[in-house]
């Protein structure tokens, strides 16, 4: 058997809920373990798909010409998105 040390407030609010819901310390903690390692096992992992595979319109996007620079003040580039698309009629 291991043991694993808490502070005396973590003790006691564990404690509380435990016996709200009738459980034991030892078992609220394994049940904490055992409920995040199972999301941890089941959590989505994602792949960056090549520009090839994305719709044509991300594509556009993605391949759009980098051009002018941006200012210090314009730190999300909206400024020079807009001097990209900025039509003049």
């Amino acid at each position: 058997m291991n043991t694993i040390t808490l502070s005396n407030a973590a003790y006691k609010n564990a404690k509380h809920y435990a016996d709200t819901q009738n459980l034991s310390v030892d078992e609220f903690v394994v049940m904490l373990i055992d409920r995040f390692t199972h999301s941890m096992a089941n959590k989505k992992k994602y792949k960056m798909l090549p520009t090839e595979m994305l719709e044509p319109d991300i594509q556009d996007i993605l391949n759009m010409p980098r051009t002018g620079k941006l200012d210090a003040d314009d730190v999300n580039g909206e400024k020079a998105r807009m001097e990209y698309y900025w039509i003049e009629e």
